[in-house]
């Protein structure tokens, strides 16, 4: 009888303390499905993706995106500074999702192609220490191939050749700009191509320079330290920390 009874008590302790190492685990947030990220990563993920989603959707269905627009990046870059790469992707490719559900899939391409792409590299550059003389202009690229992806994949939905009607309407202003001033010359497609693309990219530089500006003040909020790698000029000037530690 005494023997029973301290196995019976041998196999309560057991399973208290097993049931004490799961509640343990998943306190601290590092519990994994299915060897993946831990649950705590995944729900803020999710939560960030969520508000991604619902923020793109109604300031595309109010037209409020040009006001805006440099904080559309932000919750993809913020998973990017706390839990890293994974982070990053699974919060990019959540919203996407969510935006294909409740928005469409024009939009859903929109968010990716002209946001979640540059997010991404964004996170992954500014996480691995690159600096600014790199992330500027390979983020500005990145923003000008997912303008192009995006014209591309609205052409294909709506049927028609997007990039193509826009250059040709630019090529009849031109075309009348030079008519009215009385030039002897009129301004060839060729040049026209060459002069759109030229602006796409001066426009996609300015967004990437405006997007480091901002971001190193919230982020600098966020993790407490430059985690977008900026020069200490930059910092002084916005009146942040320049420290890579917390």
């Amino acid at each position: 009888m005494t023997a029973a009874i301290a196995v019976v008590d041998g196999g309560e302790d057991v399973q208290r303390s097993s049931s004490d190492a799961e509640a343990s685990t998943s306190d601290d947030g590092d519990d994994s499905r299915g060897g993946g990220l831990p649950v705590r990563v995944i729900v803020e993920a999710a939560m960030l993706a969520a508000m991604t989603g619902l923020s793109f959707h109604l300031s595309s269905l109010f037209r409020f995106d040009a006001y805006f627009g440099a904080l559309f990046p932000l919750p993809v870059v913020i998973a990017a500074a706390r839990w890293g790469t994974a982070a990053a992707a699974r919060t990019m490719f959540t919203a996407t999702l969510l935006l294909l559900l409740i928005s469409g899939p024009l939009r859903a391409v929109n968010y990716l192609c002209l946001h979640g792409a540059l997010a991404f590299t964004l996170g992954s550059l500014w996480l691995s220490g690159k600096g600014w003389a790199m992330t500027v202009p390979v983020s500005a690229l990145t923003r000008t191939a997912g303008i192009m992806c995006s014209l591309a994949v609205s052409s294909l939905l709506y049927r028609e050749n997007v990039m193509k009607l826009l250059v040709t309407q630019m090529y009849s202003l031109l075309d009348q700009f030079c008519a009215n001033i009385g030039a002897t010359f009129a301004p060839t497609m060729g040049w026209v191509w060459a002069t759109a693309l030229f602006f796409i990219l001066i426009n996609s530089f300015s967004y990437t320079l405006i997007l480091h500006m901002v971001y190193t003040i919230v982020l600098n909020a966020v993790t407490g330290r430059n985690f977008v790698n900026a020069p200490a000029k930059v910092c002084r000037a916005l009146g942040v920390s320049s420290s890579n530690t917390p």
